[in-house]
């Protein structure tokens, strides 16, 4: 945040052409509302709070703090001088980072993008930059987390940031990495006064980072990604921690599913854009069967693909509080689905996690290896759980959990049949 107010202070930028251009910066994360709240929090409000002089604030500052509409204007001391400073919270989407006179656009948390979707936002912004000769930059900063795999942003950034320094290279980027050394302990406590500031500094206490080292906590590979940057691959992850490997291939059975019972439907999005899947199960008294029909990367085709098969199956599940909330907005505008919609709510689902994981352990659960079995198998595999004894599956994890969840959902609904309230219905 510093760099963008940095500039603003300072006069309009002189091109080599004789060209004077007021600064014009932009700030985006994840969604327009983090956005905003960054933007307040980390740069209007602490600078603010520096200006000693009276009313220098009112003189040379123009604050605007709707949520769509969030700015700060900055006018020169010297009236003499050509145009005001500006700084926009922008949202992350391609019409958005698109603009002319932009001379800096900066990225927060650019961990939740693909590196495909990251791809579309630089074809996007690039354009604009490259008219400021040479006075335009980019900033794009994040944290890490486990899910920070090879398909999202983050990671290529590091490695094109990287290979920038393997190289010399001395001009035109700049890259920072804060991270643990690999040869270094996570667990060793003095490894975090070393390399963790949030301590010394007082931003968090000893016994809260010791609280989510521990296996009740985050953990130690999320809490080692998230306080001290540790790559996911740096640390040894454990697998089938929250399935036993053993169950999970004991119920593996290579009969289709049968065409005398009434199939329901289970659909998850990837909170990180990752891929999304769709499932299949059927229940009677013999036990429950899943089955994955599709997975894909991202979730665009998922509406299409839902219309196509609807009709075969008697309810469509959904996580009306995870990911997929604003798929069923979508879906419920398609009179051949809005009926079979069937949202479930925070504790179904975390009934719906535990009883899969029961089904598989006694016996009652069989998965179908179809053409897409590969996916859940990887989703089981890296499959996590979240704290605490209401526990579910955790989504954010280095292995999209897309598979799992929507044979989870439809397992569930597929046994349970929940109804859904008149006055709840979309």
């Amino acid at each position: 945040m510093g760099v963008p107010l940095f500039r603003a202070l300072c006069p309009p930028v002189e091109f080599d052409n004789g060209r004077v251009v007021p600064f014009l910066g932009a700030h985006t994360a994840q969604n327009l509302v983090k956005a905003r709240q960054r933007f307040m929090k980390d740069l209007v409000e602490p600078y603010r709070a520096s200006l000693t002089t009276p009313g220098e604030w009112e003189r040379r500052h123009q604050l605007r703090a709707a949520i769509g509409d969030t700015s700060l204007t900055i006018h020169p001391r010297d009236y003499r001088m050509p145009g005001a400073a500006s700084i926009q919270v922008f949202a992350p989407t391609i019409s958005s980072v698109r603009g002319d006179g932009l001379l800096h656009l900066g990225f927060d948390e650019v961990l939740v993008f693909t590196n495909a979707r990251g791809q579309e936002l630089m074809a996007a912004a690039r354009p604009t930059l490259a008219q400021m000769r040479g006075h335009g930059q980019l900033w794009r900063g994040s944290n890490v987390t486990r899910m920070n795999g090879p398909t999202t942003w983050l990671y290529q950034l590091r490695e094109k940031g990287r290979q920038r320094i393997a190289d010399g290279v001395t001009q035109g980027a700049a890259y920072f990495e804060f991270t643990i050394p690999d040869d270094a302990d996570p667990a060793d406590e003095n490894n975090w006064w070393r390399y963790y500031p949030g301590l010394s500094d007082g931003l968090v206490r000893i016994d809260e980072l010791r609280a989510d080292f521990a296996p009740e906590g985050l953990g130690l590979a999320n809490a080692a990604a998230e306080y001290l940057g540790r790559w996911p691959g740096a640390l040894s992850v454990s697998t089938w921690a929250a399935i036993a490997e053993a169950d999970w291939t004991r119920q593996r059975t290579e009969n289709p599913m049968p065409d005398r019972l009434p199939a329901v439907l289970g659909v998850e999005i990837d909170p990180f854009g990752r891929s999304a899947s769709i499932a299949a199960a059927v229940h009677d008294e013999a036990g429950d069967l899943v089955e994955i029909i599709d997975h894909r990367p991202g979730d665009a085709w998922v509406p299409d693909r839902l219309r196509e098969v609807a009709g075969r199956v008697e309810a469509v599940a959904v996580d009306d509080y995870g990911p997929g909330r604003d798929l069923l907005a979508t879906l419920a505008e398609d009179p051949a689905l809005a009926h079979k919609l069937v949202p479930l709510r925070g504790p179904d689902v975390v009934a719906a996690c535990y009883g899969f994981e029961a089904g598989l352990r006694d016996g009652s659960l069989e998965w179908v290896a179809s053409d897409y079995h590969a996916a859940l198998s990887a989703a089981a595999q890296a499959a996590e759980r979240t704290p605490g004894r209401s526990w579910q599956f955790e989504r954010r994890v280095s292995v999209s959990q897309s598979a799992l969840m929507a044979a989870v959902l439809a397992r569930w609904v597929a046994a349970h049949r929940p109804v859904t309230p008149d006055s709840e219905i979309f």
